[in-house]
């Protein structure tokens, strides 16, 4: 699992269809993140990530704040590589935002193991309610992970010392 708070350069296409959704009362739709595994600075001619490996569809998104969102995906397949580079794309497949750093590594994707992808990504440069996340309605959210764990850790307990307790019962005594 990987979870940062992105601070992307946002593309030139991107800022033109958040004004242009802004000014028509729309708002452009994050529908898909890309993952790519070449390490460089964004800038915001870009039209594609340097190097795309996988693109999924957004899980789950929600605001945060108005210049924030979270969103949320699942990277599943065969597929092997180390992120270095996430870009943020639009229903119509425009880049809106690409995150990248030479010499910062994300995530590594295992082959055929999962991995769960969250994002805070601030979109201050952009105007407010411009941007929409489309996503699967597949819910991946991390929000209960605190308390799961809580509850895993009392059961385990509990199983330590019920163990314990047959087997002292086993060596005949308490």
């Amino acid at each position: 699992m990987a979870s940062s708070t992105l601070i992307p350069v946002i593309t030139d296409a991107g800022l033109q269809a958040a004004f242009n959704a802004s000014n028509t009362g729309l708002a452009a739709e994050i529908t898909h993140i890309a993952l790519g595994d070449h390490g460089y600075t964004p800038v915001a001619s870009q039209v594609a990530l340097g190097h795309e490996v996988m693109r999924v569809p957004v899980a789950d998104g929600a605001p945060v704040s108005p210049t924030q969102i979270h969103l949320t995906a699942l990277a599943s397949g065969a597929l092997q590589f180390w992120v270095k580079e996430v870009g943020f794309y639009l229903a119509d497949g425009t880049l809106f935002a690409v995150w990248s750093d030479p010499a910062q590594v994300l995530a590594y994707k295992t082959a055929n193991v999962d991995l769960l992808l969250a994002f805070d990504l601030t979109i201050a440069a952009v105007p407010e309610g411009s941007i929409t996340v489309q996503g699967t309605g597949q819910n991946l959210s991390l929000m209960l992970a605190g308390e799961l764990a809580e509850i895993s850790a009392a059961g385990i307990d509990t199983m330590t010392r019920q163990m314990r307790l047959e087997e002292r019962l086993r060596n005949g005594g308490l």
